[in-house]
Order: structure tokens, then sequence, then C-alpha cells
């Protein structure tokens, strides 16, 4: 009977908060989890549905927040407690990503050795109580071990493109496109042989039913900050860390889906409100969610207004709070408001958020836009599409708000280095820094490229190449045991680990099964003895052998430049034969992808290219080839590829070298951004 009621549970993993800098002008001064869409906060509208998960049993909840106080948690858990089995709150006011947070989870041991469900965004949302999924996972766990996750996915609706491939027979995952930043996946022609669909219609709907495995991932690898990086690190080193992913396709009757940019929670409105998400609709909201108590009453075509008000005859697929008077000129399309609003006569608002105390004067037009409280347009106004206006803005009449700006009542926070402004009519213009056109509506597939490459030279200062710890690690470890007056022969353990390293490579080489899967793997696993071998305490052995992070001694770009170091001294390198190192550069590929994530580790693999080529005419004649071969195979390494060349001497013969292949990565690389701002543009 404990086995059943165990099977029974389900305990829901839910961050209440968004860490996206894209969403900072309505965050700025609202937590995310109190930020309203249509009248109720976000936190409540993603309670409602999640209350019923596993219907007809009840679930645990564990809710992590670091812009939600005690006090605001409380007040949560004041309105749902009763509808889960547990509710348990945690403030983590230091956290600064998902990936900090699930660290703590795990560091206070709040998930149980169980299954739980992952949600990393309050904006999720579902129509299903996903019983029958959670018991599919159940059962795949119970066959496959190695199985960590499932994956939810459901229609696409955002008109994104984005791919999912799938071995059909199993549903294992082999193609994750789960956001912008790699507009194409990697598909292989091995992919074809082994009977794999890829979709473009589907789309990942913020859900995953998860093992404690998933924990695991992240606490091993400290520069992971989103369930993204997780998800990829385990379709990359699937031979290694023995886990796999499963994809469970959502029926056409259930509609899911998560709001991930500005375009998204304005499709999220219109579907909530037209009752898609049936039945989580505004009109079944329990009362205690309203600040006022007074739930909502749905009208004829789609409009919401509290139950003690008359609607308006001019709007459609519209919610309003209350005590908001409406022109009878007006005309309201797909707009949600907050209460106390006034719209003026021959306004036109049409795909609108708006928050409370809105004032808009007349013959103003606001079209695709998000707008928070407390902001007054003026007469004859014009805001242009995807537009973004924060709390307390004043637009003076007669001005035009062009499209994509981000109007703002206060310059950014001090500690905020993400963004740039400039003063107009009084009030301030928001720019990302890390978008080329530096709008916030929409993630571009340059910019997670670009806020590591800005984040990475800002840092630079402080790396070294032999004394360096690990640069991953949280501070609190970076001084283990070792005392200040204390001088590290960091030089020997180097090239200890290199001798060594070279001798695993070149058995391998020689085995006969160079190509071999478990024999690459054993391979990886004799590099990490090595690093362990050479003064990495014992406690971090787990830790290397899935992270390949260094402790003590020996950096990890040191081991990164030595592991390449290795692979130049094989022999169809040392002998000029590019097709040959072409084969085991493709057949090792798992080498690269466990120890070339890091962009300082990219580079050292470029160092020990450039140092060997300066000692051998042999590499120096395929030089381009191997640059261009590690720009093509290994994810975002232009920038590395880049800064690397940048910091050349100018009379460098490696400089003269490598420069066609550096114009033709520029050239690239402006067609890409071409194409962006072309999108943009549509």
């Amino acid at each position: 009977m404990s086995h059943k009621n165990n099977d029974d549970k389900i305990t829901i993993l839910l961050i209440a908060d968004n860490f996206d800098p894209h969403f900072a002008p309505i965050t700025v001064n609202t937590a995310w989890g109190k930020w309203h869409l249509g009248t109720t906060q976000l936190l409540d509208l993603a309670l409602n549905w999640i209350s019923l998960v596993n219907t007809p049993h009840t679930p645990d909840i564990l809710i992590f927040s670091a812009t939600l106080n005690e006090d605001d948690l409380t007040g949560f858990q004041k309105k749902w407690a009763f509808n889960f089995k547990s509710f348990k709150t945690v403030y983590c006011q230091n956290c600064a990503s998902v990936g900090q947070i699930v660290r703590e989870v795990h560091s206070r041991g709040l998930i149980p050795h169980t299954d739980f469900m992952f949600i990393d965004n309050l904006a999720t949302f579902c129509s299903s109580t996903l019983s029958t999924q959670i018991d599919a996972f159940r059962n795949i766990r119970k066959k496959e071990k190695n199985c960590v996750m499932s994956l939810l996915y459901s229609r696409q609706i955002s008109g994104d493109d984005r791919f999912v491939g799938f071995e059909a027979n199993t549903k294992k995952l082999v193609i994750y496109h789960g956001n912008r930043e790699r507009p194409i996946p990697e598909i292989t022609q091995d992919m074809f042989t082994k009977g794999v669909t890829i979709r473009g219609d589907l789309a990942p709907c913020g859900i995953a039913l998860c093992s404690v495995e998933v924990l695991g991932q992240f606490v091993d690898n400290f520069d992971y900050e989103n369930f993204d990086q997780v998800v990829r690190e385990i379709l990359a080193n699937e031979d290694v860390l023995c886990q796999t992913i499963h994809v469970d396709i959502l029926p056409e009757n259930v509609v899911a889906f998560t709001a991930t940019d500005y375009g998204s929670l304005l499709r999220a409105q219109r579907l909530l409100i037209h009752r898609w998400c049936y039945p989580l609709t505004y009109d079944r909201l329990p009362a205690r969610v309203f600040d006022n108590q007074v739930p909502l009453r749905y009208h004829r075509k789609h409009v919401y207004v509290p139950r003690n008000e008359e609607e308006p005859s001019n709007a459609q697929g519209t919610i309003l709070g209350r005590g908001c008077s409406i022109a009878t000129s007006a005309q309201l399309l797909d707009v949600t408001m907050g209460e106390n609003g006034s719209v003026g006569p021959e306004v036109q608002l049409s795909s609108v958020i708006v928050g409370k105390n809105f004032k808009i004067g007349g013959k103003s037009i606001v079209e695709g836009a998000v707008i928070g409280d407390n902001v007054t347009i003026g007469d004859r106004v014009f805001v242009g599409r995807k537009s973004v206006i924060g709390s307390n803005v004043v637009i003076p009449d007669d001005a035009e708000i062009s499209s994509n700006s981000a109007v703002m009542a206060t310059t950014p926070p001090e500690d905020n280095d993400d963004i740039k402004c400039t003063t107009e009519n009084g009030y301030y213009l928001w720019k990302l820094k890390d978008e080329p056109s530096g709008y916030f509506w929409r993630r571009s597939q340059s910019f997670n490229r670009t806020r590591r490459s800005r984040h990475a030279s800002s840092n630079q200062s402080i790396t070294s190449c032999h004394n360096s710890i690990s640069m991953d690690g949280p501070p609190e470890q970076e001084e283990v045991g070792i005392k200040g007056d204390v001088i590290l022969d960091t030089e020997l353990f180097f090239k200890t680990f290199l001798a060594e390293t070279k001798e695993s490579m070149l058995g391998t080489f020689e085995s006969g099964k160079k190509t071999d899967p478990a024999e690459i793997s054993k391979l990886i696993l004799e590099i990490n003895s090595s690093k362990l071998a050479n003064n990495v305490s014992q406690e971090d052995v787990a830790k290397e052998i899935n992270s390949s992070k260094l402790a003590n001694n020996v950096s990890q770009e040191d081991v990164a430049k030595g592991v390449f170091l290795s692979f130049l001294s094989m022999p169809p390198v040392l002998n000029r034969k590019w097709k040959e190192t072409e084969k085991l550069f493709e057949d090792w590929s798992t080498v690269w992808k466990n120890y070339y994530r890091p962009t300082g580790n990219k580079i050292q693999l470029l160092v020990a290219l450039e140092e060997t080529a300066l000692e051998n005419e042999n590499v120096m004649a395929i030089l381009p080839n191997l640059v261009y071969k590690a720009y093509y195979d290994l994810d975002d390494f232009e920038d590395a590829v880049l800064s690397w060349h940048e910091e050349l001497p100018e009379n460098s013969p490696i400089r003269q070298k490598v420069q066609p292949v550096i114009d033709l990565i520029n050239e690239s690389e402006s067609e890409e951004e071409e194409t962006e701002q072309s999108e943009e543009d549509a």
C-alpha cells in the first residue's frame, strides 16, 4: 500500500521568477509573480491549473523565488495551501538564475528521492491534469532507468521556426531546439537511418517531468543558468552520462504553452480570454485571487468585467478591472486592463496588456503593446507595435512612439549593466546592450552569444594561465586546502597531466577501436583520472567525471589546452594527413563536447594550435583547416576564434595563415545579422 501511495505522489518545483533581461522593463518595479495578466497575478494563474495536476490525487508544491519576499509568499500560501497536499515556499534573495535556485533546492534536500515536475516559468499554462503523462513517465522509468526526463510538447502556436527530433519507436529526444539561440539544429545523415522523426509543428510547453538526477546536472555544472543548458548537456554527452530524454507529445485536445517573450504573452492573453485553455478561464478563478474579492463575469464577445459592473458594448476579447471608464466611441480588441482605467473618445486599443490606473486621451492609437501601472497617454498619441511602456510613464499630447520602443519613467537601476538609455520628451528610452537592434520585444538568435562574449571580456582580467582555480565553481570553494604563502608547482602538474593524456589518446588511436563510443568514453575517464591523480581532492571526484571542472592545482583551462595538445601529437596530424585528421576529429566529437563548452576552454584549444603550429610545419600547413573545422563543428565557437585572432601579434605568421578563415566567419556573421534584422522588420 505504501508503494502505491508513493506512486500517486507528485512534487511540483515551481520557479516564481523571470531572469531574462528582456523583461526588465516590466519587472524592474513589480516581481514576476505579482505581475498581472488580465486582472490576475501570474502566480495565481499558475497555481490555479497546477492545483489540478495529477487529479484525483493532490500534488505537493515547492515554490522558490528570489523576487517574492517572505510576506509575498505567505500571502499566496494563505490563498492556495488547502489546494495542495503540502505547500512550501522558499525566499532565496541572492539567487540570480534558475540554475542557482535549483542548486539551492538540492543543497537543502527539499526534493525527495522521487520524480518531480519542473516548471521554470510562471507564464506556463495547461488545460490538462497531466495524469496520463505522469503515469507514462513512471512506467518508462521502471523499464529504462537511464531516462531521466520527459519533455512535454504541444502544438506550435508561436509561429517561430522550431524543430524537435526523436526516435520514432522509442520517442527518445535527439534534436532539441528549445529557444531561438540556435536557429538550425544539427541534423545528420545517421538520424535518417535510425528512423528519427523531425517535426517543426511542435514546441516545448514549459513543463518537464524529471528524476532527481536532473538536479545533479545543475549541481555538477556551476556555470549552467537555465534548463535548456541541462537538456543540451544530456544530449551532447549521452554516452558519457548514460542519460536519455523522452518526448511526450500532448493530445490535440490539450492546450499547453509557455510565454517566453512579449509576443507570446499577448498570444497567451488571447488564448486565455477566448477560452482555449478551458477549464483555466478568468470567470472560473476563485474570488480570493482578486484584490476586491469580486470575481469576473463572462459576457458575449469574450468580454470579462467584475460581476457588479456592466460590460462595454464596444469591446471584444477584453478583460476590465473594477472602476474602468470606456468612452462609447472607443474600440477595444483583445485588451486586458487593470482597475481604474480611463479610455477617451475615438481611442483604438488592439492586442494590449495594460496595468491599473491607466489613462489615455482622445484619438490615440495603441496596437501590440505591453503597458505598466499608472501610465498616462495624452491625446492623439500613436504607439507603434511591439512597444513596452513601463510604470509611471507620462506621454504628452501628439507624441509618436516608434515600434519596438521601451519607454520608461526612470533610468535603469545602477546595478544593471545590461541596459543603456537616452532621454526624450521627459521619459527614457531603454535599449538592451546585447541585442543587435537594442529591442526588448523578442530574443534574437545572437543574443546569448553576444551576452556571453561581453561578460567574458569583462571578466578577462581575473583569468590566469597556470594559477587559476575552477572558474565555474562558487567563490567559497576557490581557496580550499591552499594557504596563501604556498607556491604550487603547477607547471610540473601540467606536464605530468599532458604526458598521461598523450599516452591515453595514443593508446585509443592505436587500439583499432578509435571510433567506438565505449572506447571514447573510456578515454574521457582516463583523462579525468589523470586530472584527479594530479592533486585534485577526492571529494570532487564525482563532480569531475561528469562536468570536467578542475578543483585545486591544475586549472580547467590547462586541461583544455592539454587535451588538444595531445590530439595534435596524433600521427595523422603530425604527418599532415588532413583527411585522416578530419575523420579523427569527427570521431572524437564526444571528447570536444566534454571539454570545450566554456569560451575560455575554446580559446585554450586555439592556443594549443598556435603553439604547436609555430613548432611544427606540418601542423602549420593544416592550421586553417583545423581552425575552420573547430568553428564548424563546435557550438558557439565564433566568439572564441575572433577573440583569439584579435589578440595575436601583428607580425605573427599565425595571423596571416588563418586570415581567410576569419574573413569567412565575419562574412557569415554579417549575413546572419542581416537575416535577423529582416525578420525583426517583418
